[in-house]
């Protein structure tokens, strides 16, 4: 395949249809497109994070990974930087894995999206040491380890409302 077509395939869809370069805020937009989509087909898509499609759910979000870490690969080349802002596919790999087991009611996708958010914002450890790591494997990585501690604090706080509902 030509280096320019790979080039412009990597381009357009890392950026989601280039609206990771829209100037403000590109990372929200693209947890933001993910949520908002997965609240919209949520009658379709969320049987796949319910506990019996685990499986399921792991295969085709494995695979879904490979393609996020192939498009984000040669990124300085694509994009002009080793992790540009431009790049927002791999926000939607952490968005998705944070709602993993969760059922997809309105609450729990504003709950998990502003979780998100601040993970993959503030990077706290271990979600910034993911960014060491070379080319599209460390420009995806940081967002799924910020989407895993997103959905075990979503589990926390979903137990602790239970409990203290159950109490009241």
């Amino acid at each position: 395949m030509n280096k320019t077509i790979l080039q412009w395939i990597r381009k357009t869809l890392s950026s989601l249809f280039f609206l990771g370069y829209i100037p403000l805020m590109p990372g929200t937009i693209g947890s933001l497109v993910t949520a908002g989509l997965l609240w919209y087909f949520r009658d379709s898509v969320a049987p796949f994070f319910m506990p019996q499609y685990a499986v399921k759910f792991c295969f085709f979000y494995i695979i879904f990974l490979a393609i996020t870490i192939f498009l984000s690969n040669d990124s300085k080349e694509t994009h002009g930087s080793e992790d540009s802002k431009h790049i927002i596919i791999d926000e939607c790999a952490g968005q998705i894995i944070t709602f993993f087991l969760h059922p997809l009611s309105w609450r729990v996708l504003l709950l998990g999206f502003l979780l998100y958010r601040f993970y993959d914002i503030v990077k706290p450890f271990p979600v910034y040491k993911f960014e060491e790591i070379e080319d599209g494997l460390g420009v995806t990585m940081d967002d799924v380890a910020a989407g895993v501690m997103a959905n075990v604090s979503l589990f926390i706080i979903i137990w602790a409302y239970h409990v203290i509902k159950a109490r009241l």
